[in-house]
Order: C-alpha cells, then structure tokens, then sequence
C-alpha cells in the first residue's frame, strides 16, 4: 500500500513538470473579467458566483424594487445592494440587467470581456510626448496621439519595428496585446555617400521634407557608375542615412597593329585582370624588335593600340659605310658586321647620319624616328619642332657625333637656324650646310629641335666683309707678285 502511494505520487507529480514544462505559456494571454455596459441610471458589478452587487445612480427610498437578471425578478432594497442570483450568470453572451420600480427603470448589461493592454512610447523621449497607453476591451477603438518637441519632426507609428502611420493621431482597434512607438528625428537630417571606392561625395543636410538635388556621380577608375544603393530619395526623409555606390567593371580591348605582319589577336578583358603578352608577330624581310608601347601587366582603363617596330637589315660597302632607307614601314635598321657609319634615310628631306657606330655591336637593332611635333618656341618667323629619338631597342640612347638634316620654310633675304630647346630655354646648334629647302646640324644626343629662317645677322654681315677684304688684299699681294716676278725674268 505504501509503494503504491508512492509511486502514485510519482506520476503524479511527473504530470506537474510535464505540464509545467510543456504547457502553453500563458504569460501573454489576454486578461478576461466581467463588466457593466450600456449603463442607464445603474452599475452592476459581479465578480462570478452567485451573487453581484447593484449600485443605483440615484436613491429609490425605502420602497422595494426589482432586479430583473435574464427575465428573472430578483427584490431588492437601497441604493447599493447585493443580489442573490442563486446560481452563476453564464460566460457566454450579454445579460440584461433591468432595475424597476413603481414609475422608474433602470438598465445595463454584464458580460465576460476580454482586455488587452496597449503601450507607447517616444523614441526619441527628447523628440515629443505620446498618450493612448491602457487597457482596452476587446474590439474597442482608441486614439494613440505624438505631439513633437521643438526642433523635431513626427516620423511615424511603429509596431514591432514596421512603420503602421504616418499620422500623429493614430486610430486603432485594440484585439491583442500591443506596444506601439512613436518616432521622432530631427527637423534637419543628413543623407552621406559612400562612394564604395570611387572620388567622394560631399554629404547632404537639410530639412526634412524640402527638395533633394541630386550629386554630380562619382568616378572611379575603370568601372562604370550604375546607381546608389538605396536610391536617392527625391524628398528629405525623416532620419539620417547612408547611401552606397554600385558599380560594374569595364572591359577594355588591347588591340595590336603588326603593320602588315602577321595577326596578333587583341585582348578584350575586365579592368585590372592580368594580362599574357602574346607571342612576337613575323614578317618576311623584316625583324621584329619589340611593340612600340610594353604591353600592361594589367588590363589598363582605357582601350590602347600597341604597334610593332619592325627593323631592316642595313647595306655596307667596302670601306664600312652603312645605308638605311626608313620608308614607313619601320622605324629601325639592323647594324651590319665591319660598320663604320651608317647614313639613315626617313624621307627625301630627313636624314640621320650617325659617324661612329663602332662601339654598336653587329646585329644591334636601331630605333630611329624624327616625328614633327607643335611648335611652342618663341622665334620669328615660320617654325617648325621636331622631336629626334635615337635609340637601341632597350631604349638606350644613342650618343656621339651626328649629322641631322631637316626641312625648313625658306624666306626670301633669310638663311635657316637650329635651335635645341631645352623646356624654355633655346641654344643655337652648328648648322653645317643648308639648301633652299633643307638644314644640316651636328648634335650628340635626343632631343627637340627648332627650325626657323632668320635674317642674317649684322655681325655675320661684317664678318663677311672682313673676309671679302682679306681675299681681296691677298688677292693684290699675288698679283704684284706675279707681275714682279714676270718683269724680273723678262729683264
């Protein structure tokens, strides 16, 4: 017997915790009890059980009177009185209380009602004040009301975190348990760009509600700009926020001209992915020295056109005199074995004669170019710049004594001038002999060059007569001489 109690206790409270643990929690349910509606001259209160208490506005007497529950008259006496109902009101539905006297009624109703209670709040406290927190009945419609501080702005009603209104007076109908927050920000609220890696972009502050202009798009290297992420908003909004930039990356092509040797495929890839050189392009009687530009690690951002260089295998003749004709096609010539000089030709008018190339070894490949560029020296009279690249293939200047001949304007009563421009500053080259249409000079090195026809100078001018005068005093001299020397013989 003892055991049994035992173990029946056992199960007993097993089924405690298991109801406990496992139960509904209960803690959010909503609060039932009963209550007094539709009142006219009379309160009913009741609890539950059988009786409920009547509470009349105004004082009947001595007399008796009746308390009418569902039909039933009930006597009663006195303003406040305790009713006997012999048995619990139902749960379900509304009870008709009626109060009557001789020549005077009273009325109300009592039911099971559930309540919810509703709670607000100011976010921020600062930001304004709120009221409509309570507890309601199931059903009923209330009020909730944010009225704002100075210096901010009613965002709106929130409920779990959503935004439900935008309005300060927010009607509701109350069926659960809620907790509703009003939201304030600050009349002036700033909207900042992230630029997500591109050029920054100046943050925007200003009054809620007022026009948004919209920035000028930031850049960034190699992608295209798409848009911010969220979008720009073209009305204030109500609380500060952050914008971010979304970009696509670009594809650029890389595009190689072999001029006229064999096809080298281009290179179309997104910005910055690594890039593989591709292999050196042939051409029949020709060697390939290298692309005009190196080709990038990386694909750059901007599409580029690299151009191949390609050399010619210059002519010696018995005494180490070397000819290369430059005829478009190339922009270098191959040193031959036993050179001594070597005479370059770009074009019937440009030419480069190079008079010591034995400390270039055969087979080195020379890059020649005399390319025309604007003039922005300050001289008189019809200029022209040229820029003179002379190199190896490693982009090795060349050096020592050369004869460089260029075209020039001619003008009548002028004679043509070289000048070396150095950024600013001009120095006169040793121009060697000159045609109606072209200049020889002598230089050592790269550089640009200024062509121009320019008056002879007075000081060249008495130059000239002081040697004019000479010649013709020697010239005198001799001829006495000779006629001495003829009269002696003949005497």
């Amino acid at each position: 017997m003892r055991v049994k109690t035992v173990l029946m206790a056992s199960v007993l409270l097993t089924v405690v915790l298991a109801v406990a643990v496992l139960g509904p929690d209960m803690s959010d349910a909503e609060s039932e009890r009963w209550t007094c509606e539709e009142k006219n001259g009379v309160t009913v209160e009741y609890s539950g059980g059988d009786k409920l208490t009547v509470r009349l506005d105004a004082d009947p007497g001595p007399e008796m009177y009746y308390v009418c529950v569902d039909g039933k008259d009930l006597s009663a006496s006195g303003k406040d009185v305790i009713v006997n109902l012999g048995e619990p009101l139902s749960s379900s539905g509304a009870h008709l209380i009626v109060v009557h006297g001789t020549g005077w009624s009273a009325t109300c109703k009592v039911r099971l009602a559930t309540f919810y209670t509703v709670s607000v709040a100011a976010d921020s406290v600062a930001g304004g004040s709120v009221t409509g927190a309570g507890e309601y009945i199931k059903g009923a419609q209330t009020i909730l009301s944010a009225v704002s501080s100075e210096g901010y702005l009613f965002d709106g009603w929130y409920l779990n975190g959503e935004k439900v209104s935008g309005m300060e007076d927010y009607s509701i109908t109350v069926n659960a348990d809620a907790g509703y927050t009003a939201k304030f920000v600050f009349a002036q609220t700033t909207i900042t760009f992230d630029s997500n890696g591109g050029s920054a972009v100046d943050s925007i502050t200003q009054t809620v509600g007022t026009d948004v202009k919209a920035p000028g798009a930031p850049f960034r290297e190699g992608y295209t700009f798409l848009g911010w992420e969220p979008s720009l908003p073209s009305i204030m909004p109500a609380g500060d926020r952050t914008l971010v930039a979304q970009w696509e990356i670009n594809t650029y092509t890389i595009t190689f001209d072999t001029l006229g040797g064999s096809v080298v495929a281009a290179i179309s890839q997104a910005y910055g992915t690594a890039v593989t050189a591709p292999a050196d392009p042939t051409k029949e009687g020709f060697t390939f020295v290298k692309w005009d530009q190196k080709v990038p690690e990386t694909v750059p951002a901007k599409d580029m056109t690299i151009t191949a260089i390609w050399a010619k295998e210059a002519t010696v003749d018995g005494s180490g005199k070397a000819e290369a004709v430059l005829d478009g096609e190339s922009d270098a010539f191959i040193i031959p074995s036993d050179t001594k000089s070597v005479t370059v030709t770009m074009d019937e008018k440009i030419s480069v004669v190079i008079e010591d190339t034995s400390a270039i070894a055969a087979g080195t490949a020379i890059i020649t170019k005399v390319e025309e560029i604007p003039n922005t020296a300050e001289v008189h009279g019809t200029a022209h710049a040229y820029e003179v690249t002379i190199t190896e293939a490693d982009d090795k200047p060349l050096t020592g004594k050369m004869l460089v001949t260029l075209p020039y304007t001619p003008e009548k009563g002028k004679v043509p001038v070289v000048y070396w421009q150095d950024g600013s500053v001009l120095e006169k080259m040793n121009a060697i002999s000159h045609t109606g249409t072209t200049v020889t000079f002598e230089t050592t090195h790269n550089s640009t060059y200024v062509v121009v026809a320019e008056p002879v100078s007075e000081e060249s001018g008495a130059t000239f007569m002081l040697y004019l005068g000479i010649l013709m005093v020697v010239g005198i001299a001799l001829a006495i001489l000779v006629g001495f020397n003829y009269y002696r013989r003949k005497a």
